[in-house]
């Protein structure tokens, strides 16, 4: 039986799980997500002839689905904005996102018009719906190319900035098209500006109404997720009724006022993990459904000389022509101006919202409208293929790219956190150290570690810092229960596989049973020691490191503390874990540990 046999529920099943599936691999390979996505819709869609979602659901079906999920999609994306950091924005940043976008909208257009073809209403929608320089597929490669403060700030934050703002010029340009076709009518121009004022008022309406319920104790916690999801899907529902395709700019509105309002209290953040959970999902599925729907003839018709020409307009003129015009007499370097030029890849947001404006055009019998959405899909899948292969070595060719490997994040001073820091430094791994409860900057300091200043388990703080340089937090207060409110907060941020804990003492045996769930398997070295045998073992002895091949020279007594590579990339031993198939490299550990 193939998927054109299957019934409509589990073809949206398996469409899920594709999704998902896609995302762990690329994880898993080092692939941008989006390019697995691609693949696996490409696969199963045109190439193979399995499916055609769109045919096999309907349009009554597909439609909507894409256009609820484009909504809460563009919700996390905006109401994930924080405004606190715009405080801290460069001049750059505010030229990038306001002259530069400018530039790039209306240079993205003329290439639409005189390449691809395109009629000019189009051009203009599609040159700002390509202001989007994709979040999710954007900051991955940031963590991933650890380049300076400066780009990874500026690149992030025009990321963020423009996922909203995309939608809205899009939106913008073609109401007033629209305008156009019916002559100005005063009626007309009247109508469109009451009704988007109603939108706007509709979408700032709804957050203070949410905030007002949740600060009247209106909204029971375990219900604010799915009341705030069900706000989401009533506000892009109505404000289409009023004006058709005006819920994104609603939804997005909304979700602004939300980030601006709720003030990423901790109240906030089940639901904020609930919406970016759903979000993550409906990512992965709803590109899968789009990129599957192409046809074999369009994707043909398409992959064109004019597409090429397109891409490499997009990527070698018109990116560069706009971050270097609009950052002239910024504080940043030429080299940096040349860095951030030739860094933008297009995101899912894109192709998603994409598939709104080609309905929309289908309808009203616009020429080219049929291809709006494999031209969209042509455009996202070479710059992120470009982007996301290219990132790294160009970054580290131009001199702006970090080539210290992975540090690592001490949480918690002890003798023995000193005496790991200091090993790890010896192998130019970055320490940073931030201590719970006594004041040791200066030896920290001394011994060659960052300082985090401020509450490290706080976001409030940790927002401003800059942690490029480190992917691995090592918790090691003397406390269970501070360790294990540590790992909740620091585990969204920094990934479960990147965040693990010094073992800990208990008063009785069934405390230490109690241990159990992701927490066990994050617990370094020994469970049966604890952190205070840690400190009176390093404060007579030095960590040792012995080449990996010869570790067979260890013996029972020897407690393996990590391993480090030949990139100098630190791995941590976990409890129960080991490293004997481990040939290079280095090994750290603690000499006849078991015999003291």
């Amino acid at each position: 039986m193939s998927l054109l046999d299957l019934p409509i529920m589990l073809v949206i099943v398996i469409f899920i799980a594709f999704g998902v599936f896609s995302q762990w691999l690329a994880d898993k390979i080092k692939w941008p997500s989006i390019v697995v996505m691609s693949i696996v819709g490409l696969l199963i869609g045109p190439i193979l002839g399995l499916v055609n979602p769109q045919e096999t659901l309907g349009e009554d079906v597909f439609s909507p689905m894409v256009s609820l999920a484009v909504a809460i999609i563009l919700f996390e994306g905006s109401s994930n904005l924080d405004f606190r950091e715009l405080r801290g924005v460069s001049k750059a940043v505010s030229r990038i996102i306001t002259v530069g976008a400018a530039i790039a909208w209306l240079l993205g257009a003329v290439a639409l018009h005189y390449i691809l073809d395109f009629p000019v209403e189009i051009s203009l929608v599609l040159g700002g719906l390509f202001l989007i320089t994709g979040p999710t597929v954007i900051q991955p490669l940031l963590k991933q190319g650890k380049v300076r403060n400066s780009i990874d700030s500026i690149l992030r934050w025009e990321s963020i900035i423009l996922d909203p703002v995309g939608p809205m010029v899009a939106l913008t340009a073609f109401y007033v098209f629209d305008i156009v076709d019916k002559g100005f009518a005063l009626e007309t121009i009247f109508g469109y500006i009451l009704t988007l004022l109603i939108v706007v008022a509709i979408g700032l309406l709804a957050s203070y109404i949410f905030m007002k319920l949740v600060k009247h104790d209106k909204i029971p916690q375990n219900l604010m997720p799915p009341i705030q999801f069900v706000f989401i899907l009533l506000i892009f529902g109505i404000c289409d009724e009023i004006l058709p395709e005006s819920g994104l700019l609603a939804v997005t509105i909304f979700g602004l006022a939300m980030a601006r309002l709720k003030r990423h209290d901790l109240l906030f953040k089940e639901s904020d993990h609930f919406i970016d959970n759903a979000s993550t999902i409906l990512v992965s599925t709803v590109f899968i459904l789009i990129t599957s729907s192409l046809t074999l003839d369009i994707l043909k018709s398409v992959l064109s000389w004019q597409l090429v020409v397109f891409c490499i307009v997009m990527i070698v003129l018109v990116r560069p022509i706009s971050v270097l015009l609009s950052t002239i007499k910024t504080e940043i370097s030429l080299r940096e101006r040349l860095m951030i030029g030739m860094m933008a890849p297009r995101g899912i947001v894109v192709l998603t919202v994409a598939q709104f404006f080609a309905g929309l055009f289908v309808e009203d019998n616009a020429p080219m409208a049929e291809y709006i959405m494999p031209v969209t899909f042509g455009l996202v899948f070479v710059t992120v293929v470009i982007y996301g292969f290219g990132f790294v070595p160009l970054s580290k060719a131009m001199g702006l790219s970090s080539t210290e490997p992975p540090g690592v994040i001490l949480i918690g001073d002890s003798e023995f956190s000193f005496e790991l820091g200091s090993k790890l430094r010896e192998h130019d791994i970055p320490v940073m150290m931030f201590s719970l409860f006594s004041n040791t900057k200066e030896r920290a300091k001394n011994d060659g570690f960052e300082v985090f200043e401020g509450n490290f388990l706080s976001s409030n703080d940790r927002i401003y810092a800059d942690l490029t340089r480190y992917d691995k937090c090592l918790l090691m207060a003397k406390s269970f229960v501070l360790n294990t409110l540590a790992f909740n907060e620091l585990v969204p941020e920094f990934g479960l596989k990147n965040v693990d804990m010094m073992p800990i003492a208990f008063n009785d045996e069934r405390a230490r049973q109690n241990i159990n769930g992701p927490i066990q398997n994050h617990i370094l070295f020994d469970q049966e020691m604890t952190a205070k045998w840690f400190d009176d073992f390093v404060k007579d002895h030095e960590i040792q490191e012995i080449a990996a091949d010869k570790q067979n020279q260890l013996t029972d007594n020897d407690m393996v503390l990590y391993h480090i590579d030949e990139e100098n990339t630190v791995t941590l031993k976990r409890n129960n874990a080991n490293f004997n198939d481990t040939e290079e490299g280095t090994i750290g550990y603690l000499k006849d540990a078991y015999n003291n």
